[in-house]
């Protein structure tokens, strides 16, 4: 049962109870901020305790920003506006003032500097009506880091520095960090449409305009600003040209040398990345076995066994239900599952480090890709292609057309459609040493020449 930050009555009712961060002892003179949410109900605690903390964060926000006219506002404006609302939902039909309409800003008002402050009285009026005054509204910027810290510990990294990257393009576009509501739907379509003449993917254009909508709606449903959203009626059209899809093209000789380079492991093991080892082997290994990236990554040590006196790769799950299979390992690259294996120690995963990343076990593999990405950033681009570590199955493709094997043979061991796990390699099926005949001799390919001399040094 979720209970952070909830306490239960002996009534039964539930209470919202932190510790007092430092920077709001201040303000909150306690040790704990608490209050009664009015309420048995466990679920609704929760939906109350998620809108208090939310503002709560907010004003440590503002409060670890400084004293700037805008922080003091939001200081005040929050939790007051907060009771406001709190207040009008107990309020009585035949109520005909609100207790909050004859209160004295200056009692209330603990500190002396601020009993006077015209910035503080704005914030008091503001929380009445829920209107805030134009020169306190944030700007984009300046939600977008509201919302940052607010989204902390509700999604992940790569997303919250990607809407921060998005916030900064709009605000180059729109040429002064303007406040939210001046932005219009013309506006908004314009930029989307600018995004694509710079040759941004339909996809690429579709994430901006999504994560750009969430930080208007949150800032709308928590009065941030005014207005309405402007993201929700713009289109992403992309061009005929842009919309045909790209394939993975094969990398030259020169950027498999770069690749190799750049993943060797000492190169890769800093303070900063993860996944060193993961991505040394992953990038030597993956040519060699045409599998994907999170067949690959994610995949335990007991996928990998002997058959006949081969060693093999169970694909137990996949994109697809055709993507159970058995793949044959070179025995070229046999020594670096091995390793991989013994590396693992006691984990049952072939990466522990990917298995049981903080970050989640498909954001770690999207971070390897995205490395690799970084990697080969400067590689030359040809229309209608892309590289990345899904060209190596290309690889692993063309080296099987390069050493002659026929294309039925090929469309098996490639495709992995045909090569079940039920079939061929567990039973006594006669294509099992015409299979292999071509499996032995892939390193042999010109595609793989330079990938051949770095995988038998890892060996030694």
């Amino acid at each position: 049962m979720d209970k952070k930050h909830l306490k239960r009555q002996s009534s039964g009712l539930w209470l919202y109870r932190r510790k007092t961060p430092v920077q709001l002892k201040d303000k909150y003179d306690s040790a704990y901020i608490q209050y009664t949410l009015h309420t048995h109900s466990h679920h609704e605690a929760i939906i109350k305790r998620n809108k208090i903390n939310a503002d709560i964060e907010m004003e440590l926000h503002h409060a670890k920003q400084g004293s700037t006219d805008k922080s003091k506002f939001f200081y005040y404006y929050t939790p007051w506006r907060r009771e406001r609302i709190e207040r009008e939902s107990e309020q009585q039909q035949d109520d005909k003032h609100h207790p909050m309409e004859i209160a004295d800003v200056e009692v209330i008002v603990e500190d002396p500097d601020d009993k006077h402050n015209p910035t503080v009285h704005a914030a008091w009026n503001a929380a009445m009506t829920g209107n805030i005054p134009d020169e306190f509204q944030p700007t984009i910027k300046e939600l977008a880091d509201e919302w940052s810290s607010w989204a902390v510990d509700k999604k992940d990294a790569k997303y919250i520095s990607a809407l921060k990257t998005y916030v900064n393009a709009l605000v180059a576009f729109l040429g002064n960090d303007e406040l939210p509501f001046n932005v219009s739907s013309g506006q908004a379509q314009l930029f989307i449409d600018e995004l694509l003449a710079q040759g941004k993917s339909a996809n690429t254009a579709t994430h901006y305009k999504s994560k750009l909508q969430e930080l208007w709606r949150w800032s709308l449903t928590r009065e941030k600003t005014k207005g309405g959203n402007p993201w929700l009626n713009t289109k992403v059209e992309g061009n005929r040209k842009q919309s045909k899809s790209e394939h993975f093209r094969n990398f030259t000789d020169a950027e498999l040398k770069h690749i190799l380079a750049e993943t060797e492991y000492d190169k890769l093991n800093t303070a900063t990345w993860k996944y060193p080892y993961a991505m040394h082997i992953l990038t030597r290994l993956l040519p060699f076995l045409g599998t994907r990236l999170s067949e690959l990554a994610k995949a335990k040590t007991e996928q990998f066994v002997e058959i006949d006196g081969h060693l093999v790769f169970e694909v137990r799950e996949g994109k697809t239900v055709n993507a159970q299979s058995i793949v044959p390992v070179c025995p070229t690259v046999s020594h670096l599952v091995h390793d991989a294996i013994k590396n693992a120690g006691d984990s049952p995963w072939l990466f522990p480090d990917i298995a049981t990343a903080e970050i989640g076990v498909n954001e770690a593999v999207n971070s390897i890709s995205s490395k690799f990405g970084k990697i080969t950033k400067g590689f030359a681009k040809v229309e209608g292609y892309k590289t990345g570590l899904h060209s190596f199955r290309g690889h692993f493709a063309t080296a099987l057309e390069q050493i002659g094997c026929p294309e039925d043979i090929a469309s098996v061991l490639a495709g992995h459609k045909r090569l079940s796990l039920t079939y061929s390699l567990y039973s006594k099926h006669s294509d099992k040493d015409r299979l292999w005949q071509y499996i032995e001799r892939i390193h042999e390919a010109d595609c793989m020449k330079v990938l051949v001399p770095k995988v038998i040094d890892t060996a030694a």
